[in-house]
């Protein structure tokens, strides 16, 4: 697992570049607040990033018909702006291995931010 197929950080700059989501370089001191999170695989890319989300557990009865999602890491600034890192290359499930691996990756992700950006 590389860090900087996803994010890499610039502490000289104070700055994270993003990879694979929204693209640009944002400020460690905009951000407020990081999490792991499941979109629904039909809006990633559209819109707001993580306002369809799944849950990583059981899926209520009714979500079976499009089950598919992406892992990523959500990240809010001041602003309020909505940031995405999409850890899965590919849709996926709940509870795969991909899925599983992807949450891992994830983790690390959302664990590095808050690290570098002194979130508790």
């Amino acid at each position: 697992m590389n860090l900087n197929d996803y994010i890499k950080f610039d502490d000289s700059r104070k700055q994270f570049e993003i990879i694979t989501g929204t693209q640009g370089k944002y400020s460690y001191n905009d951000v407020t607040r990081v999490s792991v999170l499941n979109e629904k695989a039909k809006y990633k890319g559209k819109d707001v990033p993580f306002t369809a989300v799944l849950p990583g557990g059981p899926l209520p009865s009714g979500l079976l018909q499009d089950p598919y999602l992406y892992v990523g890491v959500k990240i809010v600034l001041k602003d309020e702006t909505v940031l995405a890192i999409y850890v899965s290359k590919e849709k996926t499930m709940v509870n795969t291995d991909q899925y599983i691996q992807d949450r891992k990756v994830a983790k690390k992700i959302e664990g590095v931010i808050k690290n570098v950006c002194e979130i508790s």
